[in-house]
């Protein structure tokens, strides 16, 4: 099943959705899938049985918030789509944002969802909106945080060289050939010392660091297994590996790269364990500059 089968975008009609219409509608459009627009009203029914007539008002506020929004959304996605009415299908639901879109996401089985950040520009951007985490944090596909970018037709993959990080790669090479973008792969020799690392450097101790040697045998052994990972998915990719905090080192590659997509895995697996977004991903996802596609690792 191709990433753009079914693109569910969630929206809230700002600047920021904007962007996920218009990334959604790409990947829609490339795969000839579906695009499935998603608004939120927030519920304001009130539980009153002595006054049945304030319930009943509620209700009719909330019917003609819900037409509002559903010819707000079409008008919205036509003008940054071009697409005409019947080219996508939308859906307005109520109450709680991210559990309505994820739970419009198992009902239409999204293969993407795609939702906008709040974050704009300086620690802004550290500052991901709540329902957006935890549309990454929960759904049962892969997410697009989708963030404006000039096209550079760049996209880079981060790995550990674990297999749970497999997938995050062979999406990446999904995306790059869909779009004929260059796929750099890079890991992450996360093996020097933080400041202050262990009990004794407060206490006048040196930390621990690797011989120069050993540090570049690490990294040939990395880049070994880097290539074998590649040749194994029959992609076609740049490989780099460089050294310390894996989350530092993909945000300063993307940045270098001037990459408009960057590509992480989550750890989770089924279940409950499905909410465990790895540390590494959740900063790569917080602080890009550009757009980072999540994949689940199952």
């Amino acid at each position: 099943m191709a990433l753009g089968d079914v693109v569910l975008v969630a929206t809230d009609l700002s600047e920021s959705a904007d962007v996920a219409i218009k990334l959604g509608h790409e990947y829609a459009e490339r795969a000839g899938g579906k695009l499935v627009v998603c608004h939120v009203v927030h519920e304001v029914l009130r539980s009153a049985p002595l006054f049945p007539q304030a319930v009943q008002a509620d209700m009719e506020a909330v019917i003609h918030a819900e037409s509002r929004a559903a010819a707000a959304v079409e008008d919205r996605v036509k003008e940054i789509t071009g697409r005409p009415s019947n080219g996508f299908e939308v859906r307005i639901e109520s109450g709680g944002a991210d559990a309505a879109i994820l739970r419009v996401a198992e009902e239409v089985a999204a293969t993407l969802v795609v939702t906008g950040s709040r974050g704009l520009t300086g620690i802004a951007r550290l500052l991901l909106g709540n329902v957006a985490e935890r549309i990454v944090r929960y759904a049962h596909c892969p997410v697009l945080v989708a963030r404006s970018h000039a096209r550079t037709n760049k996209v880079l993959a981060s790995t550990d060289l674990s297999e749970l990080s497999q997938p995050g790669i062979a999406l990446a090479g999904q995306v790059a050939a869909m779009q004929g973008a260059t796929l750099t792969v890079l890991h992450s020799l996360d093996i020097l010392p933080a400041p202050a690392f262990g009990f004794t450097v407060p206490f006048g101790g040196a930390p621990v660091v690797p011989p120069p040697e050993l540090i570049e045998q690490m990294r040939t052994g990395a880049d070994g297994v880097l290539a074998g990972i590649i040749e194994r998915m029959g992609m076609k990719a740049e490989r780099r590996v460089t050294d310390g905090d894996a989350a530092t080192a993909v945000l300063r590659t993307a940045e270098e790269l001037d990459a408009e997509l960057v590509v992480v895995s989550t750890h989770g697996r089924t279940g409950l364990a499905r909410v465990a977004l790895g540390s590494v991903a959740e900063k790569i996802v917080r602080g890009a500059h550009c757009s980072v596609l999540v994949a689940r690792s199952h």
